[in-house]
């Protein structure tokens, strides 16, 4: 069963804690750097299950989510209220080739786009921070609540990367 839009804020929400999602968000690429370096092709191109995505597909994933929230938050700052459409991650994930893409490409883009959301971020007032748009599925999403989410997807990728990791090493010990 699909999750609801509010389920996946709460998990988003819940993965992020109470920590700062800025500071979450800047350690990300060294992170997924650590985890990736010295990987076997293999390792990151093997999905762990049948319709589950490896680890070259979450990086994919992460580098293209962040030109959609770099677009989303240049939208809220533009025209406060403005309609927010959703992306099929899943068609992007085809269109895009993620399965061919280079983990070592997808990884930099994603360090790149991302120290620039998070300097435009840091560049904002608190009033812009508060200033929402309106999410086709998830209803008004202010800045500062969209910041809170990514930190928590980050989380969530994190995690399920550490995850293939562990199984493919269980599969090769």
């Amino acid at each position: 069963m699909a999750e609801t839009a509010q389920q996946y804020i709460d998990r988003m929400l819940n993965f992020a804690g109470g920590d700062d999602p800025v500071s979450l968000q800047a350690q990300t690429p060294a992170q997924l750097q650590h985890l990736i370096l010295g990987l076997s092709e293999t390792t990151l191109r093997t999905p762990p299950a049948p319709g589950k995505w490896s680890i070259i597909e979450i990086l994919a994933h992460l580098a293209d989510t962040e030109i959609a929230i770099g677009f989303r938050l240049r939208q809220i700052l533009a025209t406060p209220g403005i309609a927010l459409q959703p992306f099929d991650q899943d068609a992007w994930a085809a269109t895009g080739n993620y399965p061919r893409r280079d983990p070592r490409q997808a990884l930099e883009q994603f360090r790149v786009l991302r120290e620039a959301n998070l300097a435009l971020y840091q560049s904002l007032s608190e009033e812009q921070r508060d200033r929402a748009g309106m999410h086709a599925e998830r209803g008004p999403e202010s800045i500062r609540h969209i910041m809170k989410l990514i930190a928590g997807h980050d989380r969530n990728h994190l995690q399920q990367i550490e995850k293939i990791m562990a199984e493919s090493s269980a599969v090769a010990g």
